[in-house]
C-alpha cells in the first residue's frame, strides 16, 4: 500500500483535518464525518502505521506524527480547523504547542494532556493498564484491540451498537503496523503535555460523561490551558462520542467552526 500518508478527503469549504485514536484509522469517522463534510472540506487521516498509511516510515513518536501532519497541513488552503480524537487529540495539542501551522480553532474529543496518572496529576488512568495491553500485544494484537474497543465504549447507553461499529471497522483498511501499535501506546502512556502555555487558539472539547478512559474533570485542565474553550459534555456517552451521538457532536462543531 502507500508509503505515503493517506487521506480520504469529502466535501468542499474551509479545510478540517481528522486524526483518529490508537489502533484505528480514518475510515472510523463515519456518519460524524459525512455530516461535518456536507459544508466543509474534510481531511480523514491516516495515521503512520494505520489504516491505509500502514508502510509510512518514520520514527513512531508523537513529533516525528506531529511533522508528518503538519507537512500535509501545510498543502491546504489555511488556516484549517484540526480535530483529533483520543490519541489524535493528544496529537493536536502537540502540534497546537509546536506553532508551526496555522490552525483556526481545534476540537478535542475525549483526550486529555495526559493519559496516565503522574505524581499531582490524578485525573487519568493507572499506567498499569496501558503496560497490560502492551503485554497483551505481543501475543494476540487484535484481541487486545478488541479488549480496548469494548473498554472504549463501557457506560455508553449504546454501548453494544457502538462496539459493534468500532469492530466493524477495525480491520476495514487492513491490519495495523505492530511497531506502530506498541509505540501508539508509549506515546498514550508517556506524553505528558500539561505544560503547554495559555493559549488564545478557539479551542472546543468533547467528552463524554460515561468515559472510562478520559474523565470529565479534564475540563478544568483544558480551561487553564486555552483562554477561548468552548465545552460539550456529551450525556451517556463513553469514549467514542461521535459514533453514539454523532448528530448532536457534529451540530456543535459546526456552530462552533461558525462563530
Amino acid at each position: 500500500m502507500n508509503d505515503l500518508l493517506y487521506s480520504e478527503v469529502k466535501g468542499h469549504g474551509k479545510n478540517i483535518v481528522l486524526l483518529h485514536g490508537w489502533g484505528m484509522h480514518g475510515g472510523l469517522w463515519g456518519k460524524f464525518n459525512d455530516l461535518l463534510a456536507e459544508n466543509f472540506q474534510t481531511h480523514c487521516i491516516d495515521l503512520p502505521g494505520f489504516g491505509f498509511s500502514k508502510n509510512m516510515k518514520v520514527s513512531f513518536n508523537i513529533d516525528a506524527i506531529s511533522e508528518a501532519i503538519e507537512e500535509y497541513i501545510l498543502k491546504l488552503v489555511q488556516p484549517v480547523i484540526l480535530i483529533g480524537w483520543s490519541l489524535g487529540g493528544l496529537i493536536t495539542l502537540n502540534i497546537v504547542k509546536r506553532n508551526k501551522v496555522d490552525l483556526d480553532k481545534v476540537v478535542l474529543i475525549a483526550s486529555t494532556p495526559a493519559f496516565t496518572k503522574k505524581p499531582g496529576w490524578d485525573k487519568a488512568m493507572q499506567p498499569l493498564i496501558f503496560e497490560q495491553f502492551a503485554d497483551d500485544l505481543k501475543t494476540d494484537y487484535k484481541k487486545t484491540l478488541k479488549r480496548f474497543l469494548s473498554l472504549q465504549t463501557r457506560g455508553s447507553d449504546l454501548a453494544r451498537d457502538n462496539l459493534r461499529e468500532l469492530n466493524k471497522k477495525l480491520l476495514e483498511r487492513g491490519e495495523p503496523d505492530s511497531n506502530a501499535l506498541e509505540k501508539g501506546l508509549e506515546i498514550l502512556s508517556h506524553t505528558d503535555l500539561r505544560s503547554l502555555e495559555k493559549n488564545s487558539i478557539a479551542a472546543m472539547v468533547l467528552l463524554g460523561d460515561k468515559d472510562t478512559l478520559v474523565p470529565v474533570e479534564i475540563k478544568t485542565e483544558f480551561e487553564r490551558m486555552f483562554t477561548n474553550l468552548k465545552k460539550l459534555i456529551v450525556e451517556k456517552a463513553a469514549h467514542a462520542p461521535f459514533i453514539s451521538k454523532p448528530e448532536l457532536c457534529a451540530e456543535t462543531i459546526k456552530n462552533f467552526i461558525n462563530e
